[in-house]
């Protein structure tokens, strides 16, 4: 829902008169500003479909493109407006939640970090971090109190993404969940990792309502990109 609502707000600031305030563009650059708006709004569209999907509604991508292409350039529209937002807001309100249940058992979750730990190269820390190095990085590792600047994926054991950087994204080391803090202290800049987390160093026993269930150990694949040390 994170990243659905996220596309929305791009898409909507990409087309919307006003929302910058950007000088005009140099003679010549006409055809690499649409290329580029294309892009953008393509892109916005395509995570608002894959968000939809991902939520157990079936979407016509070609049908999505073609109504997209109609309003873009200056046709009318195949269903009004006020009928297509209220359409809209209803399929949201019927999206499925991210996880469909409400808690693991803690069997399956010691299961899910077992089976992370027998891959090969795999090391389990004292606390019950797993860490597997898919591409070693350089250079040194995070401290407590620094900043890092990763992509990442993660998921729950049942497979199911709950949350996904499309971008970097920089987080101080101090605000995160325990167990992740942890194995981001593990990794070097410009490595990618696999990273498996106990429920006790994730969200425990009430998990995320809506978001990740009670007692969800956490996986995430993590590509380091850079390391901002405490000032």
């Amino acid at each position: 829902m994170k990243r659905l609502l996220a596309a929305l707000t791009v898409a909507v600031a990409a087309v919307v008169p006003g929302a910058a305030q950007t000088p005009a563009p140099a003679a010549g650059a006409t055809d690499s500003l649409s290329v580029a708006l294309g892009t953008v709004l393509g892109t916005s569209i395509a995570e608002i479909v894959d968000a939809f999907e991902g939520g157990g509604i079936a979407v016509d991508r070609g049908v999505v493109a073609e109504s997209a292409v109609r309003v873009a350039t200056g046709r009318p529209g195949a269903m009004d407006i006020d009928r297509a937002r209220a359409l809209v807001n209803d399929m949201l309100a019927q999206l499925k939640p991210i996880a469909g249940v409400d808690s693991f058992d803690t069997a399956s979750q010691a299961a899910f970090l077992d089976e992370a730990a027998a891959r090969e190269g795999a090391v389990r820390t004292p606390s019950g971090v797993v860490l597997e190095v898919i591409t070693e990085g350089e250079g040194a590792m995070p401290g407590e109190n620094d900043s890092v600047s990763l992509f990442y994926v993660g998921r729950l054991s049942d497979g199911t993404i709950f949350d996904a950087t499309d971008d970097p994204v920089v987080f101080p080391l101090p605000d995160l969940v325990p167990g992740l803090r942890e194995g981001l202290m593990l990794m070097r800049p410009g490595g990618k990792y696999r990273l498996t987390i106990p429920p006790e160093l994730a969200y425990g026993e009430g998990g995320i309502p809506g978001a990740i269930p009670g007692r969800a150990a956490l996986q995430f694949v993590v590509e380091l990109l850079g390391v901002q040390k405490e000032k």
